[in-house]
């Protein structure tokens, strides 16, 4: 799933979900993968979680890993999953 637009509510996908430069996302995902460069509001949980350098990360995430490059920002909390 690749989202370039406003998007607010639930989304649980077994595959990999993408937040494009100009995505908005509020709510809470569920997800393989999650690579964001847009922006994100939420919860996550998430095998991977990776904030690209366009992306920003509000809320909390529950991943096996995280990954911020540089000029991504996160602010929030983070939690590693019980592997």
């Amino acid at each position: 799933m690749h989202i370039d637009g406003e998007f607010e509510g639930i989304i649980k996908s077994q595959k990999n979900v993408t937040i494009g430069k100009t995505g908005l996302v509020k709510g809470d995902i569920f997800s393989d993968k999650l690579i964001i460069s847009g922006e994100f509001t939420g919860n996550i949980d998430s095998g991977i979680v990776d904030v690209l350098p366009s992306g920003k990360l509000f809320g909390k995430v529950l991943s096996n890993e995280l990954v911020i490059e540089r000029g991504g920002f996160f602010e929030g909390e983070s939690k590693t999953k019980d592997t």
